[in-house]
């Protein structure tokens, strides 16, 4: 997990938000890979601990486009804001990391 460790840090460094990100891999259900919520100002991000590297960057960057689309969504999920974002943070992980 080396290199998803990685994509954490750059994500809160390159992508800075208004409030903290907690981010963690943690046992959740197998029905879902991750979510995102906000608690006490905070965004919080669980990814499914089972996933493989590859599946818990892909939905780490998926999360965080949540934190980074959180007001322009109003909370919907899934807005063209969301999109966006995805977007630019996939982008930038694949110039950073995947010599794209």
């Amino acid at each position: 997990m080396k290199l998803y460790r990685q994509v954490v840090v750059f994500l809160k460094k390159k992508f800075p938000q208004k409030h903290p990100v907690s981010i963690r891999r943690t046992n959740i259900s197998n029905l879902y890979d991750g979510d995102c919520s906000i608690k006490n100002k905070t965004f919080k991000i669980r990814i499914n601990k089972k996933l493989p590297e590859y599946a818990a960057i892909d939905t780490l960057l998926h999360e965080y486009a949540h934190c980074v689309a959180w007001d322009k969504c109003s909370h919907e999920g899934h807005c063209n804001e969301w999109g966006k974002a995805y977007s630019k943070l996939y982008r930038a992980f694949l110039k950073e990391f995947i010599d794209y």
